[in-house]
């Protein structure tokens, strides 16, 4: 009963805060599977439906914001693991997904075939995660090694891109009382992000990012991209859709200080 609550828990979780469903794939309302995009006849046709709905802003554009937005996904199937022990797919057949408005993205992905994560037993724990993990990295791997032969995006720039997601993601976590609830809970999440991060060869999680510090600033710690995503080439109609993100490397600390509320005008 408790394992069922906590898939239901889940569930809600990961809907609400990432666009990921949980369940049997349905084709009529998720009509692309990941899957799709390691063939690239149809690889390319996603990217051009991607690279319409954006006003056509160039390859690269569109490869590096469909990075930014899988990160979506990845930190939600983390989430499950850190937040509920529940393991779900992570081949690419087993996430489907639609395209919403400017390109973004909600996905639906089964859960695995042996779902719970032990909670007490943290050395199995440990070994279990690992493994699930690096399914989840050379699955990723493979989809985004694919949208860069279609975009020419770099793949390296497109995993520092997720990397500073999940990290700034697990900053939440760590932060928000109102999620772990428990020290039990949170030394979970410690311990599954140290698995992620580690500093091991072949990992490309592994990157170290500039942390901002301002004597304005009095918010969560924020960990700033090496890589701008570009969103701020969008256009339509000759006027910017999307401004510099907060966590951008092109901006400085005035323009990051307004963006996050900090700023003078504010």
């Amino acid at each position: 009963m408790e394992e069922y609550a906590l898939k239901e828990q889940a569930a809600c979780f990961l809907q609400q805060n990432f666009r990921v469903s949980i369940g049997e794939l349905e084709k009529a309302a998720y009509p692309f599977s990941a899957v799709e995009l390691l063939d690239p006849t149809r690889c390319s046709h996603i990217m051009k439906l991607q690279s319409r709905q954006l006003e056509d802003p160039g390859d690269i554009v569109v490869g590096t914001l469909f990075a930014k937005r899988y990160a979506v996904l990845f930190m939600g199937l983390v989430s499950a693991v850190s937040l509920f022990d529940c393991r779900l797919a992570t081949a690419p057949e087993n996430v489907e997904f639609r395209i919403t408005s400017l390109a973004a993205m909600e996905y639906q992905v089964r859960i695995a075939e042996q779902p719970s994560l032990p909670v007490c037993e943290m050395e199995q724990r440990k070994v279990e995660v690992e493994k699930w993990i690096d399914r989840l990295l050379q699955h990723t791997e493979m989809i985004l090694e694919a949208v860069s032969s279609r975009t020419g995006a770099k793949v390296n720039m497109m995993w520092s891109l997720i990397s500073n997601y999940v990290q700034n993601s697990y900053v939440h976590l760590e932060q928000n009382a109102d999620v772990w609830r428990t020290e039990q809970r949170l030394q979970l999440i410690l311990a599954d992000r140290s698995i992620l991060l580690e500093q091991r060869k072949g990992n490309p999680l592994a990157v170290s990012f500039r942390k901002f510090h301002h004597p304005q600033y009095e918010g969560a710690p924020i960990v700033l991209r090496r890589h701008c995503c570009l969103a701020y080439r969008l256009r339509r109609e000759g006027l910017q859709l999307h401004g510099y993100c907060s966590t951008c490397p092109k901006i400085g600390d005035k323009e990051r200080l307004d963006l996050l509320g900090y700023g003078a005008n504010t």
